[in-house]
């Protein structure tokens, strides 16, 4: 799908997917805006879509998806390549054109113990 400019669309992403494909088609140029809102589950640790560090969890950074970015944090892809943060609020002003997915920053095969969902909203303004 290709959004016109200011036309809004709203995602459930699941925190127990490695990949959660968001119908949206992205071009070089284009910007976007996201708003995140809700609570998921890390196992006992509950975040929303800017995640969490703590002194515990970062002895294992190195196994994160993307180890600069914080546990549990949105974060999207373009053609499950190119990851990027989204949180809570974001602007973004693609360079790459792809398909847009989404998922919790956790390590792989782990994502069996996560649990919630976050609403995420998506429009392009330019």
């Amino acid at each position: 799908m290709k959004l016109e400019i200011n036309q809004p669309k709203s995602f459930i992403i699941q925190s127990e997917k490695y990949w959660n494909e968001i119908d949206v088609e992205i071009q070089e140029g284009e910007v976007y805006t996201f708003t995140a809102e809700g609570n998921w589950k890390d196992l006992l640790m509950e975040t929303d879509a800017d995640g969490y560090t703590n002194w515990y969890m970062s002895l294992y950074n190195c196994f994160k998806r993307s180890r600069k970015n914080k546990w549990f944090a949105l974060l999207g892809s373009l053609n499950k390549r190119e990851d990027f943060l989204i949180g809570k609020n974001n602007k973004i002003l693609f360079q790459h054109s792809g398909r847009l997915f989404c998922y919790a920053n956790d390590v792989k095969g782990f994502y069996w113990n996560n649990f919630g969902k976050i609403s995420l909203s998506i429009m392009r303004i330019h």
